[in-house]
């Protein structure tokens, strides 16, 4: 079958946004009413009803950035593609009057509740019926343009001989399943049937194949929506933060003889309804390298199929993690994990399965998605609940489902409980889960199958030692004729049986150890220092900071404090935040960085984290799966980030005696996390490297933002002198001809002209006080339209993506202020009357 030609795809989002504008014109399209507690109002209707009509308007736009980059590669395009490029250049034109005309409904409707039959109601509040008919017979003719350019398009495809060869805009990686069926089905069909443009009944025939284009290209958007409200960024990142698992360590989970009754691979194909395996044992132990070692381990396979026979299988599961953000640790994290990873496989994967599984499962969603638009807010756990159940509901499929960390749950462990025990009465379903022992855990799963970690670690917990050791070069340094090894094996055996199963106390006393060993010390030496080293995991910490130097125990608390302030940052920006000065930004250049400057922060930064903070924080890399790494380059390591080694690691250092020691040693009042962060962004900012023509300038400059404000709320003075250089290095950006201002991330929209646009739209409202007598009026009424225009787009919470968990910007953004937009419109007025009244307000202190 041949690849789907991407002028297929124009087309049929053309054909969207015409097919969707018309429906909201046509008595007989009546409005969904969402279900009690759906999130949705009618008065919200209008809303949904604009940002669907934006959204299928961007795409068309992002369609003709693609034609453009490629006429400029390959030339001119066939006089049928042309045609059909033109049309759709249009579309945009003849829809905009209708979403003026649902913007002044929306204004006029604004606070009236009203139930509506359909969408005509409202908009006849602003419109007569002959221009609603007027509107629709224009999208109609539109429409049916389209179609006929489309016929000629595709006969001239199949007319055109292969030695020529047709540009029929044949850009990569813009091809869709969906779209490649069906042009395979049109052309087929116009190849037999000679169907020709001008042909009443064969465009009669071909319109018919159209709508199922329109209705699939539909079907497709809705399950990316999906997708892209079930995902989120750091999904993976606990996976990925976990260390390799050394395979030959875990080798005994398969030996069903070994472990006995209820043994892990017995309970694999067992069909019995033991159907949950849990996995526990000490903090520390290893639960969460053994769970990533098993994580879609071929191994597993073959004990599996015991249990699912010929049954299809889904493996799919989520690493729970305490010190991550929200979703990384609540069960509405864990279900949008599963289900977005049990859907990707099963759609995409082996299976095949039929795509209308998530409109199935999200039916209601579904009917409001091609309602009105709507169905796109954010999941509440009820919804994921009643859409896990319909996932694992088909019984001609198995699942596994493997949860790790069940006990770092920040949410009431319960309702996890509830959803999983209650998936595990499935026949078709197991579970396997690990947590501490807490009392909940003992008390849930006492009668079930499980496997105490601690128990099982030693032969483990000895190769890491032994490989550790033979690493340095320094450890055990005696010619062979001095010692039979006696000693030598003494001293590994000390440290396996204090760790007791635990291997996070056996990593960090071993390399605390070697860090403390020197060429000149003998075996009596070292022995000494394992002899003195505490046997539990908080006596093992205390040790080592009484143990540190002075000026390390500085730089590590300094770090402690940056990364409980940021979460868990990016390692790039880490470089920067850690500098004791906190202007060096402000004289900083704007220019992407070298390879060779990277690779040196970087390595600099992981001295500090191994020899100054012990290894109590770590380095680790958040790859997106779909990432395939070819080089070393600068955005590459933009996946590193830095958190604590272990979540025992960070509740000791909250504890009430750690805290306050690092304060005193940090200079707690002197010491502002804040103004380290600003800093470090500021630098991120000017030292952005564009990608593959692309330049990911919003969260840089969003977080500048973000501590600009975090900074101002704390002492009322404006970050003027930051907030100037900010706008300096986004006026560089954007007049760098490498990376065009439509190559940037920013919100969709109006063109950024310069920071001021941004400054308006999130009510940066000390910071435009000052600003706003000596701004252009141009440039200020630019921002005030630039503003009005996105947030028309994004409607209500609809710059989420944008904002995340900036909580200071996002308090600035939904803020109304009136007499500051009183301010800025009086000075964009060119002319005042003669007696028109000076507005102003109390000038900011600013630093």
């Amino acid at each position: 079958m041949p690849k789907a030609l991407p002028a297929v795809g124009l087309a049929a989002c053309a054909l969207q946004l015409l097919d969707f504008a018309t429906k909201i014109l046509i008595k007989d399209h009546e409005v969904y009413q969402p279900r009690v507690g759906s999130g949705v109002q009618n008065t919200h209707l209008l809303r949904a009803v604009t940002h669907e009509l934006y959204r299928l308007t961007e795409a068309l736009h992002e369609y003709k950035s693609r034609r453009t980059y490629y006429e400029k590669k390959t030339g001119k395009l066939e006089d049928a593609t042309q045609l059909l490029l033109r049309l759709c250049d249009f579309t945009p034109e003849i829809v905009v009057l209708l979403i003026d005309g649902l913007e002044s409904a929306q204004s006029k409707c604004e606070g009236v509740e009203s139930t509506w039959t359909n969408l005509r109601e409202p908009l006849m509040t602003v419109w007569t019926k002959g221009a609603i008919s007027t509107q629709k017979k224009r999208m109609q003719t539109q429409r049916r343009e389209i179609e006929l350019a489309l016929l000629r398009a595709l006969k001239a495809y199949i007319d055109q001989s292969p030695e020529k060869g047709l540009s029929m805009m044949n850009l990569e990686d813009t091809q869709t399943i969906h779209q490649q069926a069906w042009q395979h089905e049109a052309v087929e069909a116009i190849r037999t049937n000679d169907w020709k443009a001008r042909n009443k009944k064969h465009t009669e025939e071909f319109c018919k194949l159209v709508d199922n284009l329109v209705l699939a290209d539909t079907e497709a958007r809705f399950r990316d929506l999906i997708f892209a409200n079930l995902h989120f960024p750091e999904q993976d990142d606990r996976l990925h933060s976990i260390s390799k698992p050394n395979d030959e360590s875990f080798q005994w989970i398969w030996n069903s003889q070994q472990q006995g009754k209820g043994s892990f691979p017995v309970w694999l194909g067992d069909s019995n309804g033991q159907n949950v395996f849990w996995l526990t044992g000490k903090p520390g132990s290893g639960k969460s390298t053994l769970m990533k070692y098993l994580f879609r381990n071929e191994e597993l396979f073959p004990f599996l199929e015991r249990w699912s026979g010929h049954s299809p299988g889904i493996l799919t599961g989520f690493f729970l993690w305490n010190c991550g953000t929200d979703l990384q640790k609540t069960t509405i994290g864990l279900l949008r994990t599963i289900i977005y990873e049990a859907l990707q496989d099963m759609i995409f994967g082996p299976l095949e399965e039929d795509p209308s599984i998530v409109q199935r499962i999200f039916a209601e969603r579904w009917k409001q998605f091609s309602s009105y638009g709507g169905g796109i807010r954010p999941f509440n756990l009820s919804e994921l609940r009643t859409a896990f159940d319909l996932l694992l509901s088909d019984k001609t499929k198995k699942f596994l489902l493997m949860i790790d960390g069940l006990d770092e749950l920040d949410d009431d462990p319960t309702n996890a409980l509830t959803v999983l025990l209650s998936a595990s009465n499935r026949e078709n379903v197991k579970i396997c889960i690990s947590s501490r022992p807490s009392v909940i855990y003992q008390a849930t799963f006492k009668d079930w199958p499980s496997l105490e970690l601690n128990k099982w670690t030693k032969r483990g917990i000895q190769d890491y030692v032994l490989y550790a050791f033979d690493q340095n070069d320094t450890m055990f340094n005696i010619p062979a004729e001095q010692s039979d090894g006696t000693e030598e094996r003494a001293i590994v055996n000390t440290l396996i049986e204090k760790a007791n199963g635990v291997f996070l106390w056996a990593s960090l006393a071993t390399e605390f150890l070697i860090q403390s060993t020197k060429e000149t010390d003998d075996v009596t030496t070292i022995k000494w220092r394992v002899n003195a080293l505490p046997q539990e995991l908080e006596a093992l910490l205390i040790y080592m900071f009484d143990n540190l130097d002075p000026q390390h125990f500085l730089q590590a608390a300094r770090l402690f404090r940056l990364v409980d302030a940021h979460g868990y940052p990016s390692l790039l920006p880490l470089t920067s935040a850690v500098h004791t000065d906190t202007r060096t930004a402000l004289e900083a250049e704007t220019r992407p960085l070298t390879v060779g400057e990277v690779l040196t922060r970087s390595e600099r930064m992981r001295n500090i984290l191994v020899f100054k903070c012990k290894n109590l924080l770590s380095i680790f890399e958040a790859l997106p799966t779909d990432s395939q790494r070819t080089s070393v380059e600068v955005a590459d390591l933009a996946h590193y980030k830095v958190n604590y080694a272990h979540r025992c690691i960070r509740d000791f250092l909250r504890t009430y005696e750690m805290r306050s020691r690092i304060a005193k040693t940090t200079d707690y009042e002197n010491f502002v996390e804040d103004e380290h962060w600003a800093n470090a962004h500021l630098w991120t900012l000017k030292t952005l490297q564009p990608r593959d023509g692309k330049l990911a300038i919003w969260d840089a400059l969003a977080d500048c933002m973000e501590y600009a404000l975090r900074l101002e709320s704390n002492d009322d003075r404006v970050r003027l002198t930051y907030l100037d250089e900010v706008n300096a290095t986004l006026a560089e950006h954007l007049v760098n001809p490498a990376t065009p201002v439509t190559a940037m991330d920013f919100p969709p929209g109006a063109t950024v002209n310069s920071f001021g646009d941004i400054a308006v739209l999130l009510n940066l409202t000390k910071f435009l006080t000052i600003k706003a007598r000596s701004a252009d009026k141009k440039d200020l009424r630019h921002a005030m339209e630039y503003a009005k225009d996105v947030r028309t787009r994004l409607y209500a919470g609809g710059l989420d993506a944008f904002l995340g968990k900036r909580g200071r910007l996002r308090e600035s953004y939904e803020r109304v202020d009136a007499d500051l937009a009183n301010l800025l419109e009086y000075h964009t007025r060119s002319s005042l009357k003669l007696g028109s009244p000076k507005i102003t307000r109390d000038m900011p202190e600013w630093v």
